[in-house]
C-alpha cells in the first residue's frame, strides 16, 4: 500500500533531521518548565467571580408571617445583588444549575466556586426567626402563642450548612470562597436586624449558630497548585504546533520536487496525506508522553491511574490529527518552507491562547448542544481536546467525563481534514488523475 510506502520516507526523514525534532518534542518542554517553575497567579479588581448556585432549598412557612418561602432563592438573589464597594460592577455572576453541571464547569474552570445550599435551608431560617423573635420578645404568653402557631419548636436548633465547593489550588476559588463566607454570615446577621426590626423589643442572645458555612475543596485537589492546571495546557500548546512542523514538510515536498515525482507514480492524495498523517500522529502521541513525564518531575499532581494516560495519548492523537489538518490548510496557500513556518507560527500561536492553553477566558456561549453549553471557543477541536486532557490527567475523570468532549474532537477534527484535503488535493495535486 502506498500511504506505507509514504509514511516509512515520512518517518525516516523525521529522525534525520535531529534539529527538526529536537524543535518539535524538546521546545514545548521548555515552556512546561518556565510555567511550572515560573508561573505566578493573576487577577483583576472590580472583577465578577463566576459561581455556580446548586440549590436543593424545599422551602418552609415563615414562623410570625405563615408565608412559605424559599430561602434558598432569597440567598442567590442576595448574592447576584452583591456590588463592589463604591461600584455598579456586581461581585458576582451566578449560574444556576444542577451538582453534575456545576462539578464539571469547576473542572474547566469556568466558574470559581461552586455553593450547594441543602433542602433545609429554610427550616433553619425560619427557626433563626423563631430562635430571634423568642430572644426579643419579652412576653412569654407571645413566645408560646408564636411556637404553637408555626409548629416548628422542634426546629429551634436546626442548623443547616451551606458548601462552597471548588479547587483549593485556583486562585480564583480562594478569593471566593473568602468572600462568599462573609457574605453568608452577613445574611444571617442581616435576617436577625431585619426581625429584631420589625418587632418591639430588647435584642436578645443567639443561643445558637442556625446557618454555618463550609469550604469544601474537589476530592485530590488539596494540595493543586496553578501549575496542575497549566500542564495539560502546554500539552495542547505543543499539539498545536505540530501544524507549524506538518506545513513547513508538505510546502518541502513540494520545493523539492518530491511530490512531482510522487504524482508521477499515480499516487492519490489519500496515500500521500494519510501517509503522511501517520509519523505526525506518533509525534503527537510521543509529545503527550514526555511532556507528561516532565510535568511529573517538576510538582504535577496527577489524580488518575494507567488508564487515564492511554486515554490521554488517545485524545492527544485526536488533537494530533487536527494540526495535521491544519497543516494541510496552510501548505494550500504557502509559497515556500520558511513562509508555511512563519505562517503556522502566526495561527498557532494566537490559537493556543484562544482554546485557553494558558489562561482561561471569558466566557461566550452561542447555545446550547446535547445538553452542553456551546461557547464560541468550542468550534475549535483543540478547546475539547484541552478540557478532555485536564479531565483525565488533573482530576483523574474516566471515559464517561470525556465522552462528549472526545465526541465533539472527532466530529471537528473530521470536518477540518476534510477541508485540509480539499483545499491542499486542489492547489497541490491538481494534475493527479
Amino acid at each position: 500500500m502506498k500511504f506505507l510506502s509514504i509514511a516509512s520516507k515520512d518517518i525516516k526523514e523525521l529522525l534525520r533531521d535531529r534539529r527538526g525534532l529536537f524543535f518539535i518534542l524538546l521546545f514545548p518542554m521548555f515552556f512546561m518548565l518556565v510555567f511550572g517553575f515560573a508561573f505566578g497567579g493573576m487577577g483583576q479588581s472590580n472583577t465578577p467571580h463566576n459561581i455556580a448556585v446548586v440549590n436543593y432549598d424545599e422551602g418552609a412557612t415563615v414562623t410570625y408571617t405563615n408565608q412559605t418561602m424559599n430561602f434558598g432563592n432569597n440567598l442567590t438573589n442576595v448574592m447576584e445583588d452583591v456590588k463592589y464597594q463604591n461600584s455598579d460592577v456586581h461581585m458576582f455572576n451566578i449560574t444556576k444549575t444542577t451538582q453534575e453541571n456545576a462539578d464539571k464547569l469547576l473542572k474547566q474552570r469556568d466558574v470559581d466556586a461552586e455553593v450547594i445550599i441543602p433542602k433545609d435551608f429554610s427550616r433553619a431560617s425560619v427557626a433563626l426567626i423563631t430562635n430571634t423573635i423568642q430572644s426579643s420578645t419579652s412576653s412569654q404568653a407571645a413566645v408560646q402563642s408564636t411556637i404553637q402557631s408555626t409548629g416548628n419548636a422542634s426546629t429551634d436548633n436546626l442548623t443547616s450548612t451551606v458548601i462552597i465547593r471548588g479547587d483549593t489550588g485556583y486562585m480564583g476559588f480562594g478569593t471566593s470562597q473568602g468572600i462568599l463566607t462573609g457574605i453568608f454570615q452577613g445574611y444571617q446577621d442581616d435576617t436577625v436586624n431585619e426581625v429584631q426590626n420589625s418587632i418591639k423589643g430588647t435584642p436578645g442572645a443567639q443561643p445558637h449558630q442556625f446557618i454555618e458555612t463550609e469550604v469544601e475543596g474537589i476530592p485530590g485537589t488539596e494540595t493543586f497548585t496553578s501549575f496542575d492546571f497549566l500542564a495539560p495546557g502546554m500539552i495542547v500548546f505543543a499539539i498545536l504546533l505540530l501544524a507549524t512542523s506538518v506545513a513547513a514538510s508538505l510546502t518541502r515536498e513540494v520545493n523539492t520536487g518530491t511530490l512531482e515525482r510522487l504524482k508521477m507514480s499515480k499516487m492519490k492524495s489519500f496515500d500521500l496525506l494519510f501517509g503522511n498523517s501517520i509519523p505526525w500522529t506518533l509525534v503527537a502521541a510521543a509529545q503527550v508522553i514526555i511532556l507528561f513525564a516532565v510535568a511529573i518531575a517538576i510538582g504535577f499532581h496527577w489524580q488518575g491511574s494507567i488508564n487515564s494516560i492511554v486515554l490521554a495519548v488517545i485524545v492527544g492523537v485526536i488533537g494530533g490529527i487536527s494540526s495535521i489538518a491544519l497543516g494541510m490548510i496552510i501548505a494550500a496557500f504557502a509559497k515556500n518552507e520558511r513562509q508555511a513556518s512563519n505562517l503556522g507560527t502566526l495561527i498557532t500561536v494566537p490559537m493556543s491562547f484562544m482554546v485557553g492553553a494558558f489562561f482561561q477566558l471569558p466566557q461566550v456561549p452561542i447555545g446550547n448542544f446535547m445538553g452542553q453549553t456551546f461557547q464560541i471557543y468550542d468550534v475549535l477541536p483543540w478547546t475539547h481536546t484541552l478540557n478532555a486532557l485536564r479531565s483525565v490527567l488533573t482530576y483523574g475523570s474516566g471515559w464517561d467525563a470525556i465522552s462528549y468532549q472526545v465526541g465533539m474532537s472527532v466530529i471537528l477534527t473530521a470536518i477540518l481534514f476534510v477541508i485540509g484535503v480539499f483545499l491542499f488535493s486542489r492547489t497541490r495535486l491538481r494534475a493527479e488523475n
